[in-house]
């Protein structure tokens, strides 16, 4: 067999075995569609804001996929359900309306696919992204104080400072990144259950 004919069939087994990734990968999540929830007549997964949109890009520049995942693996016993990351595990439908789909591989800290259930209060949120060990003094996640403005404390505190000040005079006053990554950190709530993950 002639060397050109050899590579021309390497080079088409090759293509024929990328079509084949995409097609099958098309057939399985492609056609995925939200599903209509009857009790509250609102679809699942439901669409995340814009602010969460924004707070995704966030998420992304700051690293926090370095060691978060945001996939909830394994059955209704599993590590990460018994750990209570999530009710269930997490499927390709949770992320029709995340673009991208942001899973994660690392799991130095918590998995975040349920973050917004366990932690629903923007306050907390915005205190452990500016000192994680306000929360938690064990918490090896890095402090984020650049998304956040220090102004003097006036005899008029701010409505979105936080409750907590680094020195007793200053006030703390997140940032409109801070603001979106909470809005995304929020959004991140999978208790809901679908046909193809019931809920535990």
């Amino acid at each position: 067999m002639k060397p050109t004919r050899a590579l021309t069939l390497v080079l088409g087994a090759l293509l024929l075995a990328w079509v084949a990734q995409a097609a099958v990968g098309y057939w399985q999540v492609g056609r995925l569609e939200p599903v209509l929830n009857e009790e509250t007549n609102l679809t699942v997964p439901p669409v995340p804001s814009g602010l969460a949109h924004t707070g995704a890009r966030v998420f992304a520049s700051e690293g926090c996929l370095e060691c978060h995942s945001l996939s909830t693996r394994g059955p209704k016993d599993s590590a990460d359900i018994t750990r209570g990351w999530g009710q269930r595990r997490s499927v390709p439908r949770d992320y029709l309306f995340r673009d991208p789909a942001m899973l994660g591989l690392a799991r130095i800290g918590p998995d975040l696919s349920n973050v917004g259930a366990r932690m629903p209060e923007a306050e907390k949120l915005l205190q452990h992204i500016y000192d994680p060990q306000l929360l938690k003094k064990s918490s090896t996640c890095p402090p984020h104080p650049w998304l956040f403005t220090k102004t003097p404390s006036g005899p008029k505190v701010e409505p979105d400072a936080l409750k907590v000040s680094p020195d007793g005079w200053h006030q703390l006053i997140p940032t409109y990144q801070a603001k979106a990554l909470v809005a995304y950190l929020q959004s991140l709530n999978a208790n809901y259950a679908l046909p193809e993950a019931p809920l535990k």
